[in-house]
C-alpha cells in the first residue's frame, strides 16, 4: 500500500473516532438531566403540570393502575390543558384511575410552588414515599426540588416517556437546545435560591 494512502486511511479513521467521541460527549449534558430510579413501590405519584400531551399523566396513571402507587397527586394552577390540575385529573380518569384515588393542588405556577403546595396533601395522606413524574429533561430539577422541600419523604424518580425529546443528539435541533439550556439556567436559579 502506498504511504500516502495509509496516512489518508489513518487520518480518516482518527477523524471518525474523534467525531464519534464528540457526539457521545455532546450528549452528556442532555443525559445528565435524566434521573431514573429502578421500579419500586411508592405511596403516591406526583404529576407536575406543564403536560400538554399528557405524557406525564399517562405514565403516572400506569403506575397506579399497575399497583405501584396508591394515590395520584396532580398539580397546576394555570387554566390551559396540561397546565391545570383539573385537566390532568380528567386525563388520569380517562386512563383508568378511579377519581377517589386522585388528589389535586390547584394554586402552583412552577415546580417549587408545587412542592410547597402538596405538603398538606402528603401529611393528610401519610405519604412516606413519593414518585415524581415529569418529562425526562425536567426530572433532575424536579427531584432536587422535591428532596429539598419535602424533607422526610423518600423521593423516587420515574420520568415520563417523551416522544419529542431524547438526550441523544439534543444539540441538533433548536427546540431541544432551548430545552436543555433552559433547564440548566433553571437549575442554577434553583440552586441559588436554595430550592434544589
Amino acid at each position: 500500500m502506498a504511504p500516502g494512502r495509509s496516512i489518508h486511511r489513518t487520518a480518516s479513521a482518527a477523524l471518525a473516532a474523534a467525531l464519534a467521541l464528540a457526539a457521545v460527549f455532546a450528549d452528556t449534558p442532555g443525559r445528565w438531566l435524566v434521573v431514573s430510579d429502578p421500579p419500586q413501590a411508592a405511596d403516591a405519584a406526583l404529576v407536575l403540570a406543564g403536560d400538554p400531551g399528557f405524557l406525564r399523566t399517562k405514565r403516572a396513571a400506569r403506575l397506579l393502575v399497575e399497583g405501584q402507587v396508591r394515590l395520584l397527586i396532580v398539580t397546576g394552577g394555570e387554566p390551559s390543558p396540561g397546565d391545570s390540575a383539573e385537566s390532568l385529573r380528567e386525563e388520569a380518569i380517562r386512563a383508568g384511575v378511579p377519581p377517589d384515588r386522585i388528589r389535586m393542588e390547584q394554586v402552583s405556577h412552577g415546580v417549587h410552588e408545587s412542592m410547597e403546595a402538596i405538603r398538606s396533601i402528603l401529611a393528610e395522606e401519610q405519604i412516606r414515599t413519593l414518585a415524581v413524574v415529569t418529562s425526562p429533561y425536567h426530572q433532575r430539577r424536579a427531584v432536587w426540588a422535591a428532596r429539598q422541600t419535602l424533607r422526610g419523604v423518600a423521593i423516587v424518580s420515574r420520568p415520563a416517556d417523551s416522544a419529542e425529546w431524547r438526550p441523544e443528539g439534543w444539540w441538533k435541533t433548536r427546540a431541544n437546545r432551548r430545552i436543555v439550556l433552559g433547564e440548566y439556567a433553571k437549575l442554577a436559579y434553583y440552586v441559588l435560591r436554595g430550592w434544589a
